[in-house]
């Protein structure tokens, strides 16, 4: 290194490497090759030392955490592009319960679409997807062979929420009767209610961000913005368009994010009020105002379309859950993963899953803290902006504007629990009551 570069030096060279880091990962998932190369300025050991010890400028533990994100996704890119491969390109000839050469995508996708033969799709899946099953083992080892960076602890750099959790637990306990009144009892029970097939009326064909833009029913949201929200789902289901607003949402904070500041400050490494924006936005479509207006439906189908929606929330918010509690598990290895997959698996989708199932069914994947966290924040925050304006809050100018101006502020990059019990009660309390 011919000189030693400030904090704000160092953020600049961030600013530069990090998206280039995020759309390496995109174009890997889309089927693509890609490399990735960091500057050595940003992983140079002394530097790193530096900024771990650096109590007086405000950018340093900020940029620390996300060197530590970069470093990660560095190394974690050879593996996460065989576990991709396994995934999307390999194919396997099958005889039954379909013929042809399929990849486990393409398999999936069938399963999800097929509710006939989605049980006879998914046990090949248990039965032969042992190398999709180790490539993503290897994702989880690569972290536990990293238990610190910088003389700092991993978990600590990666957490935002210390009581997650403790969180999770206490939803799944919450939700449990408005669970158990769906009465699921097999995999492919499950599959059909999150996928909310209930509520198929009134969607555009395509899922795409005009569509998407037109569903919001008012420019105020996205005027004057660049979005890139990647890959969209299929529109396989109504539940695929409330994928598509998480995504619009995360975007959407993006966008937003204050270019006046350093870019550690303005960007959160692990993404906790993107998945809470992302949450927020997705909670727009299950509404009856948006199901009425929006989707043109009678008062009776609006309530048929919320009820099937609420069901089909409720098991993501579970199955999230299900993955915050496998992740420590996870990092002790395939054997550990598999005994909570089958204990807390059981006990969270009411029957037994496939023991081969852990693993490649609700794995455990970084930032799934971050996610459910962003979760009960943006439960709790719906609930004040339908105290304040409504229950049509997303089409009220002054609510739109007043989120477009949080979302203008550097993102918090921790919770409190205080509000995180209170999202808790408000997704539970919002679920059940739609149910």
């Amino acid at each position: 290194m011919s000189r030693e570069l400030s904090p704000f030096e160092l953020d600049r060279e961030l600013a530069r490497v990090a998206p280039r880091a995020r759309h390496a990962y995109r174009t890997l998932r889309a089927g693509g090759e890609v490399t990735l190369r960091i500057p050595d300025v940003l992983v140079d050991p002394e530097t790193l030392e530096q900024l771990a010890n650096d109590t007086s400028d405000p950018i340093a533990a900020p940029l620390l955490r996300w060197l530590y994100w970069l470093q990660l996704m560095q190394r974690a890119l050879p593996l996460e592009g065989e576990r991709v491969r396994q995934y999307r390109i390999e194919r396997h000839a099958l005889d039954k319960p379909l013929s042809g050469h399929f990849s486990w995508r393409e398999l999936l996708g069938h399963a999800l679409r097929d509710r006939g033969r989605r049980s006879h799709l998914l046990d090949v899946l248990w039965e032969r997807g042992a190398d999709l099953r180790d490539a993503g083992s290897r994702l989880y080892e690569l972290r536990a062979e990293q238990p610190s960076f910088a003389g700092k602890d991993c978990a600590a750099l990666e957490q935002s929420c210390p009581n997650v959790v403790e969180q999770a637990r206490a939803f799944l306990a919450s939700s449990a009767d408005a669970y158990g009144s769906l009465e699921l009892y097999r995999l492919s029970d499950l599959l059909e209610r999150a996928l909310a097939t209930a509520a198929a009326d009134g969607w555009p064909r395509q899922l795409s961000l005009r569509s998407l833009h037109d569903l919001l029913g008012t420019a105020d949201w996205l005027s004057g913005l660049k979005l890139d929200l990647g890959e969209l789902p299929a529109a396989v289901s109504a539940a695929s368009f409330v994928r598509g607003f998480t995504r619009l949402g995360a975007a959407w904070s993006d966008a937003l994010a204050p270019a006046q500041q350093p870019y550690s400050i303005a960007h959160d490494a692990f993404g906790l009020q993107r998945a809470a924006r992302g949450a927020l936005f997705a909670s727009v479509p299950q509404s009856a105002p948006f199901l009425r207006r929006q989707l043109a439906l009678g008062k009776e189908r609006a309530f048929e379309h919320g009820r099937a929606l609420a069901g089909s929330t409720l098991i993501f918010a579970r199955t999230l859950a299900l993955r915050v509690l496998q992740a420590e598990a996870a990092l002790r290895g395939p054997a550990a993963l598999r005994e909570v997959f089958s204990e807390q698996g059981t006990a969270v989708l009411g029957f037994e899953p496939p023991p081969q199932a852990a693993g490649l069914l609700f794995r455990p994947r970084l930032g799934d803290e971050q996610r459910f966290a962003g979760l009960l924040l943006a439960a709790a925050r719906e609930e004040e902006l339908a105290d304040e304006h409504d229950d049509d809050w997303f089409r009220n100018p002054r609510a739109i504007d007043e989120l477009r101006s949080e979302a203008h502020q550097p993102p918090d990059t921790t919770c409190d629990a205080k509000l995180l019990e209170r999202g808790v009660q408000a997704l539970t309390t919002r679920l059940a009551g739609r149910l």
